[in-house]
């Protein structure tokens, strides 16, 4: 919803998330997006997200190109 956009809920959920996969004993999670969906790679990335590679799709899930990222939960903050 574009009024909620830029309040910093998203960067919080998923900060909370790592922290729930960090007490579950990972020590990192791996995120997927889109290319061009420009605001989850900045959430990604605010969380400690580390770009590792863009692929495609199986057909199955659409055969298009994704972004995948390695977040370590150790950085994650509550």
């Amino acid at each position: 919803m574009p009024w909620k956009q830029g309040r910093g809920y998203a960067k919080r959920a998923l900060g909370l998330m790592l922290g729930h996969a960090r007490d579950e004993g990972l020590a990192q999670v791996v995120i997927t997006t889109d290319p061009g969906n420009m605001a989850s790679r900045r959430v990604i990335e605010a969380n400690g997200g580390v770009f590792v590679e863009e692929y495609v799709r199986p057909a199955q899930y659409g055969g298009t190109p994704g972004l995948k990222y390695r977040v370590p939960t150790s950085e994650a903050s509550p």
